[in-house]
C-alpha cells in the first residue's frame, strides 16, 4: 500500500521533584492526519506542547514535575483525527521503554490502529520516570493509506 507519511518528534522530559517536566511535542497536520492535544497540559498553537510544570497556565498549584521512580499515565493527552477521503492506519512507536501509548488497556512501545474517514481517536501517554533529570526521548508517527491489517 502506499506510504503517506513519516513523521518524527521529539519529546523533552524532565523528571525531578523540581525540575520542568515535559515540553515540546510538534503537532500539525499531515497529509490530512491531524495530531493536537485536548488535554489542559496541552497548547496548540504553533507546537503542540505538553508542560505539566507551574509554568503552565492551566497549572492546578500543587506538583514540581515527575518524581523518580515513579509511572504516571495521562489519559487522553493527544488526539489523532483523519481528515482524508480514505481510511489510514496509524502507527506510533517509542524510541525508549520510558514512553508508552496506549487508546485502553496495557501501554505499548509500539502502538497502531485504523481511522476511517473523519474518525479521531485519543491516545494516552505512559511516562517512566526511572532517573532525576533532564532526558530527551524521541518517537516516531507514520501513516500509512488503507486498514492497518492492509497497510503495515
Amino acid at each position: 500500500m502506499k506510504k503517506l507519511v513519516i513523521a518524527i518528534t521529539l519529546l523533552l522530559i524532565a523528571l525531578g521533584l523540581r525540575a520542568p517536566a515535559i515540553s515540546a511535542i510538534a503537532a500539525e497536520t499531515i497529509n490530512g492526519v491531524l495530531l493536537y492535544s485536548p488535554s489542559p497540559y496541552g497548547s496548540n498553537e504553533e507546537n503542540l506542547t505538553i508542560d505539566i510544570t507551574e509554568n503552565n497556565p492551566n497549572y492546578p498549584g500543587y506538583g514540581k514535575g515527575l518524581s523518580p521512580g515513579s509511572t504516571y499515565r495521562f489519559d487522553d493527552l493527544l488526539r489523532i483525527e483523519n481528515g482524508n477521503g480514505f481510511p489510514v492506519c496509524v502507527v506510533l512507536h517509542s524510541q525508549s521503554d520510558l514512553i508508552r501509548f496506549y487508546t485502553s488497556g496495557e501501554a505499548l512501545q509500539t502502538i497502531s490502529f485504523s481511522l476511517a474517514v473523519n474518525e479521531s481517536i485519543s491516545v494516552g501517554v505512559e511516562f517512566s520516570s526511572t532517573e532525576l533529570g533532564l532526558m530527551e526521548e524521541s518517537y516516531s508517527i507514520k501513516t500509512f493509506e488503507g486498514e492497518c491489517d492492509e497497510a503495515v
